[in-house]
């Protein structure tokens, strides 16, 4: 995954002749780190939505449910927003193969994935919160990398909502594992 997002990434800066993409006619400018940010945090997504999925049917706690139900929720919404930009740069938007990307940074392995998924009851409540702590943590991550490198305003933006709301999930997450 890595090679291929450098080679699209590169790819990019060649057909343009520069570092930023977009900035014509009023449209603010894209860069690198706006692009790679999109194209990892597609599939960084996309896994967090197949464990909040998993994590809606076979719960009965209702605050792992809730916490699943509005990843999921906002997340999805995220993706799009991610694809309208990659569109609009003329990249390719990745696939939803999250096993294609496990071992791009942030991303859970199979083995994490297979763990969580032969987990039952508190077990389960408890690997997944702790899976999904680790998860979100590695998105702020990614997200403060976009804040700080990226160049186009509405990634930006949404660089910043992703941090607010997932270190919001992670500060529940947390006070739920002290109680």
């Amino acid at each position: 995954m890595r090679a291929r997002l450098l080679i699209i990434v590169l790819g990019l800066v060649a057909l343009t002749g520069c570092s930023t993409v977009g900035g014509g006619s009023g449209e603010p400018a894209a860069n690198e780190a706006d692009a790679t940010f999109s194209l990892q945090m597609i599939p960084h997504h996309h896994q967090t939505i197949e464990i909040a999925k998993v994590a809606m049917q076979k719960s009965k706690d209702d605050f792992v449910v809730n916490v699943a139900d509005k990843i999921a929720n906002a997340e999805t919404g995220e993706i799009e927003q991610m694809a309208t930009y990659l569109r609009s740069w003329n990249i390719q938007v990745p696939g939803n193969d999250a096993n294609a990307t496990h071992k791009m940074a942030g991303m859970m392995t199979v083995k994490d994935v297979e763990a969580l998924k032969a987990a039952t009851g508190k077990q389960y409540d408890d690997l997944f919160l702790a899976t999904l702590s680790r998860h979100l943590r590695s998105g702020v991550d990614m997200a403060k990398t976009a804040q700080a490198k990226g160049e186009h305003i509405g990634s930006k933006a949404l660089a910043g909502k992703i941090i607010v709301s997932q270190t919001e999930v992670l500060d529940q997450i947390a006070a739920k594992q002290k109680s």
